[in-house]
């Protein structure tokens, strides 16, 4: 479900693999796919893909697995346009950026089937069936409500010989949470200032409130329950050094014009906070500067 950039990264990868897949998205979209394939490049090299693709879930049938990669606040919208596709043996993976996704999902279809997952990969969509690998990563995933088993290890397995890396963690919620700390930290600013992730490093005000937004959400993490292993403030900065020359999404949606997640992640992490008594000052401001921008640069009018 979503044909972005990440949908295309995943979905040319697993069809060139070999494995029976279709891309479901807008039918503009869809039409420029099915006339031209995907065509992948930058780091993993140059792959034009043929891949099946529709506008219409209801003609699918039931699958397998269903792989959510929308932006965050199209999860509701997918997943209700997913149900034609799942039956008692699909599973339906969040593979999303931002927190409450799954949350979403188990509202709609109920939790025995959710998986959640992450990924550091890169890309960029220059247009639609054509995308630019610009970062290898590892994608991590598991299962959100009830322990790991058998299916979940054979999706990692198959999401591998694709040739993007995937594992299987037991502590989902916390690879989810540090994901969206370390998003948190430096997507928000990227998008206000529209520096790459490692000019902001230079500014040692920035730098001051990037720790600030972290541990804001870690405060609320530890709240929650949630176990995260590492230092998500130290991981915000390695991040943003290992992906210097990067514009992150937050900023890419700017730049084109569109919605970004600052609702799912900083946002996020003000309502959690404020739904059980955790200060978020600096997380409430940031989410509203960006709000803002979002007024000036969005090309055109929606509804919230």
């Amino acid at each position: 479900m979503g044909s972005g950039a990440m949908g295309s990264l995943f979905g040319g990868f697993l069809a060139e693999s070999g494995v029976d897949l279709i891309l479901i998205d807008k039918k503009s979209t869809v039409n420029v796919i099915r006339k031209h394939g995907l065509e992948i490049t930058g780091i993993s090299g140059d792959h034009h893909i043929k891949v099946k693709a529709t506008e219409k879930p209801s003609e699918v049938g039931l699958v397998d697995l269903v792989l959510i990669i929308v932006k965050a606040y199209d999860t509701e919208r997918a997943i209700i346009d997913a149900r034609p596709l799942i039956g008692e043996n699909t599973w339906v993976m969040c593979l999303q950026n931002g927190l409450g996704n799954e949350e979403i999902a188990a509202r709609i279809i109920g939790k025995e089937k959710i998986i959640r997952g992450t990924t550091t990969n890169g890309a960029i969509l220059e247009k639609p069936g054509k995308i630019t690998h610009t970062g290898a990563g590892e994608t991590i995933i598991g299962r959100c409500y009830g322990p790991n088993t058998s299916e979940v290890d054979k999706i990692a397995r198959m999401i591998t010989e694709s040739g993007l890396a995937t594992s299987v963690a037991q502590n989902i919620y916390g690879v989810v949470w540090e994901k969206a700390l370390v998003n948190a930290g430096i997507n928000p600013f990227g998008a206000l200032t529209g520096l790459r992730n490692g000019a902001l490093l230079d500014i040692p005000e920035i730098v001051v409130s990037m720790k600030e937004l972290v541990m804001e959400g870690m405060n609320v993490a530890y709240k929650l329950g949630v176990h995260i292993l590492s230092d998500p403030v130290e991981k915000t900065f390695e991040v943003a050094r290992e992906t210097a020359q990067n514009k992150n999404s937050m900023l890419q949606d700017i730049e084109k014009g569109k919605r970004t997640e600052i609702d799912f992640i900083n946002g996020a992490i003000s309502q959690y906070g404020e739904k059980h008594h955790v200060p978020t000052p600096m997380n409430n401001l940031i989410t509203a500067l960006v709000k803002g921008l979002e007024k000036r640069t969005t090309k055109t009018t929606r509804k919230r």
